[in-house]
């Protein structure tokens, strides 16, 4: 296998390492007034894009091979027609302004994606690295989640998981920006004796899973179970020429955080309101179950309209108001199904089959990738691992995106950009790609077509936050039903981007009322 020779670098990789962290610590951005905090993280990520892509263009001497294996790489292909067939949905949307909303997310997503997938070849001992940097995140947010819960406690008398939500907007997200980390902190230790490291790691495994389970996102259990199955394999595909004792540590690394995690819930917290083998025993595929009922329910409406509408489906971020046909029976309120719980099929139903797979091949190639680089015999066996784990976590967001909606939050989408980014660095820099050619006119053709296409996008997210901030006044005194908004104040609430409320409420009314 050839290897790609690594640049020779003047100074530490400090510029690298901070823009990774400040990508890794996106979700701990606030609300900052906006009725969802998701509006100034995406304008932060849409700020930090610009900002980091004009760095990359001025050091191309350093990056100028990585931008252009990068670019030619079919991933990122994949990757651009389906922001391109999103961009085209424009066209035939019922919503087009929702369509520039979305779309411009997504593209800021695919630029974040492009500058972490360029910038790796500049950290060094990225396994170390990354596993670190997001175990550190990790504690974090589990400190959060059990200070949230034990103030609950405290003024309440008891939990409300529904509630626990820790630095993100909601459970299930919180869970799940959890449990994709695990598999990072199993890396630090999975490897190492039982010396204060390994010991500190699986402690923040069991409060982690502890985390997990007082939470009570059903969806998340399932992700504990798949990361128990996958660890379990561990021994047997990097440590066949170990004894049986050294395997079955490894096993345990993992089995024995559980148990403790477990007891420590029915100790602690079962009788507080947040008895985990109670809301596990719950999960079925039986439509008595309330919230598995919903997601079929939804399922369905999307199956259905994909079936009469294969090519073009209702336009990137439209599902929301075709849904309201659908649902319209069983909706109460004002409240619509603005998202089917699968993004998958939702993006079925927004772009149709040929925006499906290509968001589908994104995934699938990934996949191939890690498989590639498991079977191939030179490369080392920590990388193996690292991938085998970093395969994991996307297993992990592919569970979420099955059954919720991270395609729309920066807290999660920001650690499968990394996956994304990880596993195209390691597939095409320790494989035999060394036929690409560094073309440095073609690559600043190319950055500055999407530093270019960035600025539309920045100027939207900045409409968007501008806008979810007049929300939190407007709906406040709808749903309220009284104006505690000064008339001054509404006159001069630009709502044109979006021109809708999460609830498709359209804006402008809202103000006129």
């Amino acid at each position: 296998m050839s290897k790609k020779s690594q640049p020779i670098f003047d100074r530490p990789p400090i510029y690298e390492s901070i823009v990774f962290i400040l990508y890794l610590c996106i979700g701990f951005i606030p609300n900052f007034e906006a009725i969802d905090k998701i509006a100034p993280q995406w304008l932060f990520m849409s700020i930090l894009n610009i900002i980091v892509g004009v760095f990359i263009l001025k050091n191309q001497n350093v990056y100028g091979s990585r931008i252009s294996i990068h670019f030619k790489s079919v991933l990122t292909l994949f990757y651009s027609f389906f922001i391109f067939w999103g961009g085209v949905s424009f066209f035939y949307a019922i919503n087009s302004t929702e369509v520039l909303v979305n779309v411009s997310r997504q593209f800021n997503v695919f630029f974040m994606y492009t500058n972490m997938a360029i910038l790796l070849i500049s950290i060094n001992n990225k396994e170390k690295f990354f596993s670190w940097i997001l175990t550190l995140i990790l504690t974090i947010e589990v400190y959060s989640i059990f200070f949230q819960a034990i103030e609950m406690i405290n003024t309440q008398g008891g939990i409300i998981s529904g509630n626990l939500k820790g630095v993100t907007a909601n459970r299930n997200i919180a869970a799940f920006s959890i449990a994709m980390k695990i598999p990072f902190v199993l890396y630090l230790i999975t490897k190492r004796s039982l010396d204060k490291i390994k010991v500190l790691g699986l402690v923040i495994i069991t409060l982690a899973t502890t985390a997990i389970l007082i939470i009570q996102s059903r969806a998340s259990y399932l992700a504990i179970g798949l990361i128990v199955l996958a660890i379990c394999f561990i021994p047997f595909l990097f440590f066949s020429q170990k004894n049986g004792h050294y395997k079955l540590r490894i096993i345990l690394s993992v089995i024995i955080p559980l148990i403790l995690s477990v007891f420590i819930n029915q100790l602690f917290f079962a009788s507080k309101g947040a008895d985990a083998i109670s809301r596990a025993s719950t999960i079925s595929f039986s439509t008595n179950d309330g919230s598995v009922n919903q997601r079929l329910r939804y399922y369905g409406h999307v199956l259905s309209h994909l079936k009469s509408n294969p090519i073009f489906g209702v336009g990137l971020g439209n599902w929301k108001f075709k849904s309201i046909e659908y649902d319209k029976n069983t909706m109460q309120g004002y409240i619509v199904p603005y998202h089917a719980h699968s993004d998958f099929l939702q993006l079925g139903a927004e772009l149709g089959i040929i925006g499906f797979l290509f968001y589908s091949g994104i995934f699938i190639l990934a996949i191939i990738f890690c498989l590639r680089i498991l079977i191939e015999p030179s490369l080392k066996q920590e990388q193996k691992l690292f991938i085998y784990l970093t395969l994991l976590s996307l297993s992990v967001y592919l569970i979420d995106a099955n059954l919720n909606f991270p395609i729309a939050r920066p807290q999660v989408i920001v650690i499968w950009t990394l996956i994304l980014s990880l596993i195209s660095y390691y597939y095409h820099h320790n494989m035999n790609n060394d036929d690409f050619v560094k073309v440095k006119f073609q690559n600043n053709i190319k950055l500055y077509i999407m530093l270019i296409l960035s600025l539309p996008t920045f100027f939207i997210s900045y409409k968007v936050y501008g806008s979810l901030i007049n929300q939190t006044l407007l709906l406040r005194d709808y749903n309220t039903n009284k104006y505690f908004t000064k008339l001054s104040q509404i006159d001069n609430m630009e709502l044109n981007i979006p021109n809708v409320s999460v609830t498709t409420i359209p804006l402008q009314s809202i103000k006129a009322r």
